[in-house]
Protein backbone atom coordinates (compact mmCIF):
# COMPACT_ATOMS: atom_id res chain seq x y z
CA UNK A 1 0.00 0.00 0.00
CA UNK A 2 1.12 3.63 -0.53
CA UNK A 3 2.66 4.69 3.17
CA UNK A 4 0.58 7.88 3.90
CA UNK A 5 -2.71 8.72 2.58
CA UNK A 6 -2.87 12.07 2.09
CA UNK A 7 -5.04 14.13 -0.20
CA UNK A 8 -7.17 16.92 -0.34
CA UNK A 9 -10.12 16.89 2.18
CA UNK A 10 -13.69 17.80 0.47
CA UNK A 11 -12.08 16.67 -3.46
CA UNK A 12 -14.34 15.32 -5.76
CA UNK A 13 -13.00 12.29 -7.89
CA UNK A 14 -14.45 11.84 -11.62
CA UNK A 15 -17.47 10.10 -11.42
CA UNK A 16 -17.10 9.33 -14.90
CA UNK A 17 -14.22 7.25 -14.85
CA UNK A 18 -14.45 4.02 -15.81
CA UNK A 19 -13.76 0.99 -12.82
CA UNK A 20 -13.54 -2.52 -12.11
CA UNK A 21 -14.59 -3.61 -8.79
CA UNK A 22 -17.87 -3.24 -5.71
CA UNK A 23 -18.91 -0.48 -3.48
CA UNK A 24 -21.04 -0.92 -0.90
CA UNK A 25 -22.93 0.90 1.81
CA UNK A 26 -24.36 0.10 5.19
CA UNK A 27 -26.80 2.04 7.67
CA UNK A 28 -27.31 0.34 10.54
CA UNK A 29 -26.70 -2.75 9.48
CA UNK A 30 -28.56 -2.64 6.20
CA UNK A 31 -27.40 -1.88 2.54
CA UNK A 32 -28.51 0.87 1.28
CA UNK A 33 -26.07 1.42 -2.07
CA UNK A 34 -24.41 -0.94 -4.02
CA UNK A 35 -22.40 -0.42 -7.15
CA UNK A 36 -20.35 -2.86 -9.04
CA UNK A 37 -18.87 -2.38 -12.51
CA UNK A 38 -16.57 -5.37 -14.54
CA UNK A 39 -15.73 -8.74 -14.14
CA UNK A 40 -13.08 -10.62 -11.93
CA UNK A 41 -11.36 -11.50 -15.43
CA UNK A 42 -12.55 -10.14 -18.07
CA UNK A 43 -15.49 -11.15 -20.77
CA UNK A 44 -16.97 -14.23 -19.73
CA UNK A 45 -15.91 -14.60 -16.26
CA UNK A 46 -17.80 -13.48 -13.00
CA UNK A 47 -19.15 -10.13 -12.58
CA UNK A 48 -17.65 -7.65 -9.54
CA UNK A 49 -20.25 -7.74 -7.03
CA UNK A 50 -20.50 -7.66 -3.38
CA UNK A 51 -19.72 -11.61 -3.06
CA UNK A 52 -16.72 -11.91 -5.31
CA UNK A 53 -13.34 -12.39 -3.60
CA UNK A 54 -10.13 -9.59 -3.90
CA UNK A 55 -6.87 -9.50 -2.12
CA UNK A 56 -7.73 -7.43 1.12
CA UNK A 57 -4.00 -5.53 0.89
CA UNK A 58 -3.49 -3.55 4.32
CA UNK A 59 -7.02 -4.28 5.63
CA UNK A 60 -5.38 -7.54 6.66
CA UNK A 61 -3.39 -4.95 9.21
CA UNK A 62 -6.36 -4.03 10.99
CA UNK A 63 -7.37 -7.52 11.56
CA UNK A 64 -4.22 -8.16 12.72
CA UNK A 65 -4.61 -5.59 15.54
CA UNK A 66 -7.84 -7.13 16.63
CA UNK A 67 -6.27 -10.46 16.79
CA UNK A 68 -3.75 -8.38 18.89
CA UNK A 69 -6.37 -7.13 21.00
CA UNK A 70 -8.44 -10.06 21.38
CA UNK A 71 -5.11 -12.22 22.55
CA UNK A 72 -4.28 -8.88 25.37
CA UNK A 73 -8.24 -9.17 26.49
CA UNK A 74 -6.84 -13.09 26.96
CA UNK A 75 -4.06 -12.65 29.35
CA UNK A 76 -1.74 -14.29 26.19
CA UNK A 77 0.39 -11.26 25.94
CA UNK A 78 0.58 -7.36 26.67
CA UNK A 79 1.17 -4.45 24.03
CA UNK A 80 3.71 -2.91 25.66
CA UNK A 81 6.11 -5.57 26.08
CA UNK A 82 9.23 -5.93 24.24
CA UNK A 83 8.90 -8.38 21.17
CA UNK A 84 11.65 -10.41 22.11
CA UNK A 85 10.06 -11.71 24.84
CA UNK A 86 8.41 -13.68 22.32
CA UNK A 87 10.88 -13.69 19.74
CA UNK A 88 14.15 -13.79 21.08
CA UNK A 89 16.51 -14.65 18.01
CA UNK A 90 16.24 -11.03 17.36
CA UNK A 91 19.48 -9.26 17.33
CA UNK A 92 19.81 -6.29 19.76
CA UNK A 93 18.07 -3.52 18.07
CA UNK A 94 14.96 -5.21 18.58
CA UNK A 95 15.19 -5.03 22.44
CA UNK A 96 13.06 -1.75 22.80
CA UNK A 97 10.23 -2.91 20.13
CA UNK A 98 6.76 -3.74 21.66
CA UNK A 99 3.70 -5.07 19.72
CA UNK A 100 2.29 -1.45 20.47
CA UNK A 101 5.15 0.17 18.44
CA UNK A 102 4.54 -2.61 15.71
CA UNK A 103 0.81 -1.94 15.38
CA UNK A 104 1.14 1.50 15.29
CA UNK A 105 4.05 1.60 12.73
CA UNK A 106 5.94 3.39 15.03
CA UNK A 107 8.80 0.34 15.51
CA UNK A 108 11.14 2.02 13.60
CA UNK A 109 11.35 -0.41 11.54
CA UNK A 110 11.27 0.19 7.60
CA UNK A 111 8.42 -0.84 4.63
CA UNK A 112 9.84 -2.94 1.70
CA UNK A 113 11.72 -1.07 -0.30
CA UNK A 114 14.07 -0.40 2.85
CA UNK A 115 14.87 -4.15 3.47
CA UNK A 116 18.64 -4.94 2.13
CA UNK A 117 19.54 -7.05 -0.93
CA UNK A 118 18.08 -7.32 -3.99
CA UNK A 119 15.57 -9.93 -2.83
CA UNK A 120 12.27 -7.49 -1.98
CA UNK A 121 12.60 -6.00 -6.16
CA UNK A 122 9.90 -4.76 -7.80
CA UNK A 123 8.14 -1.39 -7.11
CA UNK A 124 8.91 1.13 -4.50
CA UNK A 125 5.56 0.55 -2.34
CA UNK A 126 5.65 -3.12 -2.69
CA UNK A 127 7.89 -6.64 -3.62
CA UNK A 128 6.28 -7.93 -6.89
CA UNK A 129 7.97 -11.67 -5.93
CA UNK A 130 7.54 -11.30 -2.31
CA UNK A 131 10.25 -13.72 -0.37
CA UNK A 132 9.65 -16.67 1.00
CA UNK A 133 9.01 -16.45 5.23
CA UNK A 134 12.21 -17.38 6.38
CA UNK A 135 14.19 -15.38 4.06
CA UNK A 136 12.28 -12.23 4.43
CA UNK A 137 12.48 -12.99 8.40
CA UNK A 138 16.23 -12.80 8.01
CA UNK A 139 15.95 -9.82 5.71
CA UNK A 140 13.92 -8.08 8.36
CA UNK A 141 15.90 -8.72 11.37
CA UNK A 142 19.15 -7.86 9.49
CA UNK A 143 18.07 -4.37 8.30
CA UNK A 144 17.44 -3.49 11.84
CA UNK A 145 15.89 -0.37 12.84
CA UNK A 146 15.85 2.77 10.89
CA UNK A 147 15.09 5.37 13.76
CA UNK A 148 14.65 3.97 17.89
CA UNK A 149 11.31 2.35 18.50
CA UNK A 150 9.26 4.77 19.36
CA UNK A 151 10.47 7.99 18.06
CA UNK A 152 8.52 8.26 14.62
CA UNK A 153 5.57 6.99 12.70
CA UNK A 154 6.87 4.96 9.43
CA UNK A 155 4.62 2.44 7.69
CA UNK A 156 5.93 -0.82 7.73
CA UNK A 157 4.60 -3.76 5.98
CA UNK A 158 7.59 -6.21 7.10
CA UNK A 159 6.51 -4.50 10.94
CA UNK A 160 3.30 -6.27 10.62
CA UNK A 161 4.66 -9.58 9.20
CA UNK A 162 7.17 -9.29 12.25
CA UNK A 163 3.69 -8.73 14.49
CA UNK A 164 2.02 -11.37 13.37
CA UNK A 165 5.02 -13.64 14.69
CA UNK A 166 4.32 -12.29 17.78
CA UNK A 167 0.88 -13.51 17.51
CA UNK A 168 1.83 -16.68 16.66
CA UNK A 169 4.48 -17.39 19.55
CA UNK A 170 2.09 -15.75 22.23
CA UNK A 171 -0.93 -17.32 21.02
CA UNK A 172 0.48 -20.96 20.10
CA UNK A 173 -1.10 -21.44 16.77
CA UNK A 174 -0.32 -20.32 12.90
CA UNK A 175 -1.57 -16.67 12.48
CA UNK A 176 -4.07 -18.12 10.02
CA UNK A 177 -6.07 -20.02 13.04
CA UNK A 178 -5.83 -17.50 15.55
CA UNK A 179 -7.91 -14.89 12.64
CA UNK A 180 -10.51 -17.27 12.21
CA UNK A 181 -11.22 -17.75 15.81
CA UNK A 182 -11.07 -14.09 17.15
CA UNK A 183 -12.24 -12.43 13.78
CA UNK A 184 -13.50 -14.63 11.17
CA UNK A 185 -15.66 -16.28 12.78
CA UNK A 186 -17.25 -14.23 15.14
CA UNK A 187 -18.02 -11.87 12.48
CA UNK A 188 -19.69 -14.33 10.45
CA UNK A 189 -17.14 -14.01 7.56
CA UNK A 190 -17.54 -17.12 6.05
CA UNK A 191 -15.78 -15.65 2.80
CA UNK A 192 -13.01 -14.49 3.84
CA UNK A 193 -9.36 -16.82 3.88
CA UNK A 194 -5.75 -15.44 5.96
CA UNK A 195 -2.61 -17.50 4.02
CA UNK A 196 -4.70 -19.31 1.44
CA UNK A 197 -4.19 -18.04 -2.34
CA UNK A 198 -6.87 -18.60 -4.70
CA UNK A 199 -5.52 -20.13 -7.65
CA UNK A 200 -8.26 -21.56 -9.71
CA UNK A 201 -11.22 -19.98 -7.69
CA UNK A 202 -14.11 -19.02 -9.67
CA UNK A 203 -15.08 -16.40 -6.89
CA UNK A 204 -11.83 -14.57 -6.64
CA UNK A 205 -11.04 -11.61 -9.31
CA UNK A 206 -7.38 -11.38 -10.68
CA UNK A 207 -5.39 -8.08 -10.05
CA UNK A 208 -4.85 -5.70 -13.20
CA UNK A 209 -3.51 -2.56 -13.83
CA UNK A 210 -5.37 0.28 -16.31
CA UNK A 211 -6.93 -2.85 -17.80
CA UNK A 212 -3.79 -5.57 -18.21
CA UNK A 213 -3.69 -8.11 -16.03
CA UNK A 214 -0.33 -8.50 -13.77
CA UNK A 215 1.48 -10.38 -11.90
CA UNK A 216 0.01 -11.22 -8.43
CA UNK A 217 2.55 -13.69 -6.50
CA UNK A 218 1.14 -16.30 -4.31
CA UNK A 219 3.61 -15.12 -1.53
CA UNK A 220 1.31 -12.07 -0.58
CA UNK A 221 -0.99 -14.49 1.58
CA UNK A 222 2.22 -16.01 3.22
CA UNK A 223 3.17 -12.55 4.18
CA UNK A 224 1.02 -12.66 7.59
CA UNK A 225 -0.29 -9.70 9.03
CA UNK A 226 0.56 -7.11 6.26
CA UNK A 227 -1.66 -8.37 3.29
CA UNK A 228 -2.68 -12.10 4.03
CA UNK A 229 -6.76 -11.80 3.52
CA UNK A 230 -8.88 -12.21 0.40
CA UNK A 231 -12.34 -11.15 1.17
CA UNK A 232 -15.49 -9.80 0.03
CA UNK A 233 -17.34 -6.00 0.54
CA UNK A 234 -19.99 -8.33 2.34
CA UNK A 235 -17.83 -9.73 4.49
CA UNK A 236 -16.08 -6.30 5.26
CA UNK A 237 -19.33 -4.68 6.03
CA UNK A 238 -19.88 -8.05 8.64
CA UNK A 239 -16.66 -7.49 10.00
CA UNK A 240 -16.90 -3.49 10.60
CA UNK A 241 -20.08 -3.60 12.43
CA UNK A 242 -18.66 -6.74 14.24
CA UNK A 243 -16.00 -4.51 15.25
CA UNK A 244 -18.20 -1.95 16.35
CA UNK A 245 -20.90 -3.42 17.99
CA UNK A 246 -18.73 -5.40 20.70
CA UNK A 247 -18.88 -8.78 18.86
CA UNK A 248 -15.11 -9.53 18.43
CA UNK A 249 -13.46 -6.66 21.39
CA UNK A 250 -14.54 -5.21 24.29
CA UNK A 251 -15.24 -1.35 23.50
CA UNK A 252 -12.55 -0.22 25.03
CA UNK A 253 -10.09 -2.65 22.92
CA UNK A 254 -11.76 -1.80 20.01
CA UNK A 255 -11.66 1.91 20.41
CA UNK A 256 -7.90 1.68 20.94
CA UNK A 257 -7.79 0.56 17.20
CA UNK A 258 -8.78 4.25 16.09
CA UNK A 259 -7.05 6.32 18.67
CA UNK A 260 -4.95 8.64 17.50
CA UNK A 261 -1.53 6.69 18.53
CA UNK A 262 0.74 8.64 16.12
CA UNK A 263 0.61 11.97 14.30
CA UNK A 264 1.28 11.84 10.69
CA UNK A 265 3.66 14.04 9.25
CA UNK A 266 2.25 17.07 7.14
CA UNK A 267 1.81 16.05 3.09
CA UNK A 268 4.44 18.18 0.90
CA UNK A 269 1.56 19.48 -1.38
CA UNK A 270 -2.15 18.78 -1.10
CA UNK A 271 -3.24 15.85 -3.28
CA UNK A 272 -6.14 15.73 -5.08
CA UNK A 273 -6.81 12.12 -3.48
CA UNK A 274 -10.21 11.54 -1.78
CA UNK A 275 -8.76 10.74 1.84
CA UNK A 276 -6.46 13.07 4.33
CA UNK A 277 -4.63 11.09 7.32
CA UNK A 278 -3.75 12.87 10.32
CA UNK A 279 -3.02 10.57 12.73
CA UNK A 280 -2.58 6.06 13.25
CA UNK A 281 -4.07 4.48 15.78
CA UNK A 282 -3.53 0.41 15.40
CA UNK A 283 -3.96 -0.65 11.93
CA UNK A 284 -6.41 2.23 11.04
CA UNK A 285 -5.49 5.66 9.55
CA UNK A 286 -8.01 8.73 11.21
CA UNK A 287 -8.89 12.06 9.49
CA UNK A 288 -11.31 12.66 6.34
CA UNK A 289 -12.70 10.95 3.81
CA UNK A 290 -14.35 12.85 1.42
CA UNK A 291 -14.42 15.97 3.97
CA UNK A 292 -15.92 14.22 6.78
CA UNK A 293 -14.09 13.08 10.17
CA UNK A 294 -13.98 9.17 9.70
CA UNK A 295 -11.59 6.37 10.35
CA UNK A 296 -10.22 4.58 7.43
CA UNK A 297 -8.26 1.77 5.94
CA UNK A 298 -6.80 1.98 2.79
CA UNK A 299 -5.08 -0.81 0.78
CA UNK A 300 -3.02 -0.83 -2.80
CA UNK A 301 -1.24 -3.87 -3.62
CA UNK A 302 0.22 -5.16 -7.28
CA UNK A 303 -3.30 -5.26 -9.07
CA UNK A 304 -5.77 -3.72 -6.31
CA UNK A 305 -7.30 -1.51 -4.48
CA UNK A 306 -9.47 -1.54 -1.14
CA UNK A 307 -10.56 0.84 1.14
CA UNK A 308 -12.79 0.38 4.89
CA UNK A 309 -14.46 3.28 6.10
CA UNK A 310 -16.37 4.58 9.09
CA UNK A 311 -17.91 8.13 9.25
CA UNK A 312 -17.18 9.13 12.87
CA UNK A 313 -21.05 9.52 14.82
CA UNK A 314 -22.50 7.59 12.13
CA UNK A 315 -23.87 4.30 12.11
CA UNK A 316 -22.50 3.66 8.55
CA UNK A 317 -19.50 1.54 6.69
CA UNK A 318 -18.22 1.70 3.44
CA UNK A 319 -16.60 -0.54 1.83
CA UNK A 320 -14.75 -0.19 -1.65
CA UNK A 321 -12.63 -2.84 -3.12
CA UNK A 322 -11.09 -3.37 -7.14
CA UNK A 323 -9.44 -5.50 -8.91
CA UNK A 324 -7.64 -2.92 -11.31
CA UNK A 325 -4.98 -0.08 -9.89
CA UNK A 326 -5.84 2.42 -12.45
CA UNK A 327 -8.65 4.00 -12.05
CA UNK A 328 -8.65 2.28 -9.00
CA UNK A 329 -11.28 3.54 -6.69
CA UNK A 330 -11.56 7.47 -6.04
CA UNK A 331 -15.22 7.33 -8.68
CA UNK A 332 -16.60 4.73 -7.01
CA UNK A 333 -16.23 6.32 -3.66
CA UNK A 334 -17.19 9.55 -4.22
CA UNK A 335 -20.56 8.11 -5.68
CA UNK A 336 -21.18 6.24 -2.64
CA UNK A 337 -20.57 8.82 -0.18
CA UNK A 338 -21.84 11.64 -2.16
CA UNK A 339 -23.56 14.27 -0.48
Amino acid sequence: MRPVPHGAAGARPDPAAPWSGTAVVAEHGRVVHEESSGSADGPGSTPCGPHLRFQASSLSKQVLSVVALALQQRDRLRLDRPITRWLPHLPPAFDDVTLHHLLSHTSGTGHWADLPGPAPGGRPAHPADPPAPDALRALVAGAGLLTPAGTAWRYSGPGSFLAADVLEAAGGRRYRDLAAEFVLGPAGMTSTTSGRFPAGWTDAAAGHRAGRRVHVDAGWTRITGSGDLWTTAGDLLRYSRALRTGRLLDPAAAASLWTPHAPLPAPPAPGPGPTTATAYGYGTFLGHVLGRPAWFVPGDNPGYRSLLVHPLGSDTDVVVLSNDEVPGIDGALGRALRP
